[in-house]
């Protein structure tokens, strides 16, 4: 059962690339699927289960065909819509309401300069410090101290703070503005600038994952817009982006030696194998061994659990989940995963037909000649569910609630084509 996801996900990959013609956003997504369900078969053939975050050990591995269906069959679903999308023939990136997008443009760098502000009298000193000690406090519920300078803010600039997750959308802007519109070359950069404000941050508890995200959907943004670079906007892509990646890379290699400083290359080695390769894995496990009858909706539903319920997915709602399920749920299970475990294998399912109702709405047809970038913006953000989601749920917490009404609010203003007098 473990080749069932590879064999179906490679499959994906193929038939899309050759469908489209080109490497479009599917073949890209079905792609990452196909690669982590290669990696699960590696730590599964390299006896490499038990330990880094590998809940199934090397004696009790189990693979159901129940749980396999299950997982191979929402996530397809989950990827269906973006099928749909053939950039060869999208001619057209209309802007209905270009008020809107600037309006959002300069609230995403005003939240960048805000972050900076935060996180300026602390980020070198913890880059010359010990990472792998910042990493363990975090684990271990230790505030950074750009959360500890964000409390003796007044109290409109800490709510507003609550949007810096929506920093991201200056990505496919930034984009879109380079291809499409002709903004001043300042303008462009601090939008560049904001987009790395979530990965800014992650600095502060020697966090990698927000430079992995990052990285994910840039991905995204190069295959959907590729085909509208210019030679100019090639070569000016190239010089920023080339001291970007050697900085991302080198501060990746040195967060990961400093929490494994202990271990031979081998070992790290195995180590990202089993980062990697543990979504499919894990998610069996929790079919497996999940108590289903212990609902928990605070990650599903985080906005209505945080200002109604005064419940939030924090340290201490985890430790109380994992004394309820009887395992370690902190793991990589894939958004699924995450998801089946919040809300059942029932509710799981429901989740994803609601999520495939939704983008083919959005989507609509086959071959779409034009979109408006309001929808693109949208798309953005559904993508993001299942591109970090062969790691775990993105949208777990209350702040990406604000992400995704600004994003409506965009809808809104372009559907109506609404005009600012």
């Amino acid at each position: 059962m473990i080749l069932v996801p590879f064999l179906l996900f490679s499959f994906l990959t193929g038939y899309w690339w050759y469908k489209h013609g080109s490497l479009d956003v599917c073949v890209y997504m079905a792609g990452l699927y196909a690669f982590t369900s290669l990696l699960a078969i590696i730590v599964f053939l390299a006896e490499l289960m038990g330990e880094g975050g590998i809940l199934f050990d090397n004696s009790n591995a189990h693979f159901g065909f129940v749980p396999t269906l299950l997982y191979c069959t929402c996530i397809t679903l989950a990827l269906l819509p973006f099928s749909l999308i053939y950039g060869k023939d999208l001619k057209k990136i209309t802007l209905n309401a270009p008020w809107a997008i600037d309006a959002l443009s300069w609230m995403l760098i005003a939240l960048a300069f805000l972050n900076l502000y935060l996180v300026a009298d602390s980020t070198l000193d913890i880059l010359q410090g010990d990472l792998g000690k910042i990493r363990n406090d975090a684990y271990a519920g230790v505030d950074s101290p750009a959360a500890l300078k964000a409390e003796t803010m007044p109290f409109i600039l800490r709510f507003f703070y609550y949007f810096n997750p929506a920093t991201l959308l200056a990505l496919p802007i930034f984009f879109y503005n380079i291809c499409f519109r002709k903004k001043h070359w300042w303008f462009n950069a601090l939008l560049l600038f904001a987009s790395l404000s979530m990965s800014i941050v992650g600095i502060q508890t020697a966090d990698r994952t927000e430079l992995v995200f990052y990285g994910q959907m840039l991905l995204f943004c190069l295959i959907f817009f590729h085909r509208y670079f210019t030679p100019k906007i090639k070569w000016t892509l190239a010089a920023v982006g080339l001291p970007l990646i050697i900085i991302s890379v080198t501060y990746l290699v040195a967060v990961s030696q400093a929490r494994f400083d202990d271990k031979t290359s081998s070992d790290s080695g195995n180590r990202a194998i089993q980062y990697g390769g543990q979504g499919y894995i894990n998610f069996c496990y929790f079919y497996e061994e999940g108590k289903f009858e212990y609902l928990s909706t605070e990650r599903v539903f985080p906005a209505i659990n945080h200002f109604i319920f005064k419940k939030d997915s924090n340290m201490e709602r985890r430790e109380e989940r994992n004394g309820e399920q009887g395992f370690f749920m902190s793991v990589f299970p894939t958004f699924i995963g995450d998801l089946m475990l919040d809300i059942s294998p029932l509710g799981m399912v429901l989740w994803i037909i609601s999520y495939f109702l939704l983008m083919m709405l959005t989507i609509r047809q086959s071959h779409r000649e034009e979109f408006d970038f309001s929808e693109v913006l949208f798309i953005f953000l559904m993508a993001i569910i299942p591109i970090f989601g062969i790691f775990y749920y993105r949208f777990f917490f209350f702040a990406c609630t604000f992400t995704l009404v600004l994003v409506i609010g965009v809808l809104i203003a372009s559907h109506f084509k609404l005009v600012l007098k």
